[in-house]
């Protein structure tokens, strides 16, 4: 098994376990209000699990990442035709737009 696949089961695991942490934590609150019990912590299962779950979750999501592409262009642009490379909309002009600049052409306009 690639370290991929490895990766990605250990990324599910950690969210599953998350989520179940998560639900643990409603249900905890849930019944410290039913109880009416004020200012009472976590207990530290639920701490521990909700830590261990996300550290599993990030090693499982560094683990099932792919590997760096160069930041060098060549690299790309050797991979490429010269018609995906040379794109360029040379025929657009843009000589058209110019801006009215004296007092005498804007009263022309008018």
């Amino acid at each position: 098994m690639s370290s991929q696949h490895t990766g990605k089961l250990l990324g599910l695991l950690g969210a599953f376990f998350l989520a179940h942490s998560a639900y643990s934590t409603y249900e905890h609150l849930a019944y410290i209000k039913a109880v009416d019990e004020v200012n009472t912590a976590l207990p530290v299962e639920i701490v521990t699990e909700c830590l261990v779950s996300a550290l599993v979750a990030l090693f499982g999501v560094i683990l099932s990442a792919d590997a760096f592409k160069p930041i060098a262009m060549e690299d790309e642009i050797v991979k490429m035709t010269i018609d995906k490379t040379d794109t360029r909309p040379s025929f657009v002009t843009f000589n058209h737009r110019k801006v009215i600049s004296t007092q005498a052409e804007q009263n022309r306009k008018i």
